[in-house]
């Protein structure tokens, strides 16, 4: 059973901080994280779903936010929608969220510019895949494929995406992952422990050689390939590992997730 104690939450700016005490006060926070039994405790009285092709999510809430009702996009799979909920959430508890209404759309659910929507973002990440609970599941300080991520995933009930975004955020080791759509790179996301840069950005092509654009690199095993493919030296800042290794998951609709690591040391 989850508690919350709100009086405990009031004074709390940053959703790394309320976050860590919602779990704070709930040790055997169960898995997957009952996202909208925490918002019905935190004072959210409905959560609907609601069809729309304009918007992701909406919280109405009072001036002081004793009070709030949220509504989500039916049309999308459900991980999108706890995250909905929990972005949603984090609006209404995040002291500096001030305005009677919020109406997210799907930029708003993915951006990187520092404002609001990046906070309730990150409160939304951080909820329901809580570092301690995710550690369990993808330790920071060991190596994982695309077969942990997947676990990790099916446990807390989120995408694939903002799992592996997640894990890789929290990684001590060198991996990146290149976000793809007919073999077109969408986003790509990074360890801090992978320095070297790779050589495509958004909107490029993937590697001509690479695996993933061969349609020959699986998720069953690590595929070698000569790094040059996928890691740029072209300003001689130093010298490139012989070999980088990817994984790739096919996905409907022409998507692919593709995690990529090497050894610094090589």
């Amino acid at each position: 059973m989850v508690e919350l104690d709100l009086v405990e939450l009031a004074d709390l700016t940053r959703p790394e901080q309320l976050v860590a005490e919602i779990m704070r006060q709930n040790p055997q926070m169960p898995v997957p994280v009952p996202i909208e039994e925490i918002a019905r405790l935190a004072g959210i009285s409905k959560i609907a779903s609601i069809e729309s092709t304009g918007f992701e999510g909406t919280l109405i809430t009072n001036l002081e936010k004793s009070d709030g009702h949220i509504f989500y996009n039916s049309s999308v799979p459900r991980p999108r929608q706890r995250f909905t909920i929990g972005h949603e959430l984090g609006h209404f508890l995040l002291p500096w969220h001030r305005q009677a209404t919020f109406n997210c759309s799907a930029d708003d659910l993915k951006t990187t510019k520092a404002g609001w929507e990046l906070e309730a973002n990150r409160f939304s990440a951080e909820l329901l895949m809580p570092q301690a609970l995710l550690a369990r599941e993808c330790s920071p300080s060991r190596e994982f494929d695309l077969a942990d991520v997947i676990r990790a995933r099916d446990a807390f009930g989120t995408s694939m995406e903002s799992t592996i975004r997640r894990i890789i955020e929290r990684s001590e080791l060198a991996y990146a992952v290149v976000f793809s759509h007919e073999n077109k790179v969408r986003y790509t996301n990074f360890s801090e422990y992978f320095s070297a840069r790779l050589t495509v950005r958004k909107d490029s092509p993937l590697p001509a050689k690479s695996l993933s654009r061969l349609g020959t690199s699986s998720m069953d095993d690590w595929n070698e390939i000569d790094s040059h493919w996928w890691l740029d030296d072209s300003k001689g800042e130093g010298a490139l590992p012989d070999s980088l290794y990817e994984q790739t998951l096919v996905q409907d609709d022409g998507y692919k997730v593709t995690l990529l690591t090497y050894d610094p040391e090589d």
